[in-house]
């Protein structure tokens, strides 16, 4: 017993005298010794502290009339130039893409003019393409049905009658957010693209214009 609390006595003699600060960098130097021992399983493709979300590619999905919508995919999370370039050759990615093409026609009767925007979004989420993009927006396509957004609004004095289709200003859209979250748990929104704010949204689809001659982007 009187062995033991010697050999205590003299630890922390030992602990005392090397001081706190030499204890905690030789924990430093061992850890880091055990980690070099463990190999590095991180994919030289993805080795780099330089990553970006980037977007993958704009779908046009239409009709036999070339209406429809615009599905926007990015990298699901940032990912590194290599990477990128790699998700975007991916066969698989390009013939999911096709694939979307020629089912969601289908899939809503051969009629897209009309469909809704957050029923589109819905299937869209439900379709698989790969697991490292998501959908990052929705926008409506085709004149006419990009048309549906700027009619006649009697709430709205001085409203725009027209669209540029260069800028989509009026189109319906969905965010992400929207896609990926809201819409698959029971929501519906509609928002509407550089209308007086980005978060004006409505709770049904509202087919006339959103924004006045006076706030047109050309």
């Amino acid at each position: 017993m009187k062995q033991l609390r010697k050999q205590a006595d003299e630890f922390v003699f030992i602990a005392t005298a090397i001081g706190p600060w030499t204890i905690l960098v030789f924990l430093v130097i061992v850890i880091g010794l055990f980690r070099m021992c463990i190999p590095d399983k991180t994919d030289l493709m993805d080795n780099s502290i330089n990553k970006s979300s980037g977007v993958v590619a704009h779908v046009m999905v239409t009709d036999s009339t070339y209406n429809g919508f615009r599905v926007v995919y990015a990298t699901a999370v940032p990912v590194t130039d290599e990477r990128f370039a790699e998700i975007c050759r991916r066969p698989g990615v390009q013939e999911g893409f096709e694939s979307l093409k020629r089912e969601a026609p289908k899939y809503f009767g051969g009629n897209l003019l009309d469909a809704d925007i957050c029923d589109f979004a819905l299937y869209v989420y439900k379709f698989p393409i790969d697991k490292d993009i998501r959908i990052h927006n929705i926008f409506v396509a085709g004149k006419e049905k990009m048309d549906f957004y700027v009619r006649d609004n009697p709430n709205l004095p001085g409203c725009a009658r027209w669209m540029h289709y260069g800028t989509e200003q009026g189109s319906q859209y969905l965010n992400a957010n929207d896609i990926n979250y809201y819409i698959p748990n029971g929501g519906r929104i509609y928002r509407y693209w550089k209308c007086r704010y980005l978060l004006q949204t409505s709770d049904i689809d509202e087919r006339f214009s959103h924004f006045t001659e006076e706030e047109r982007l050309y």
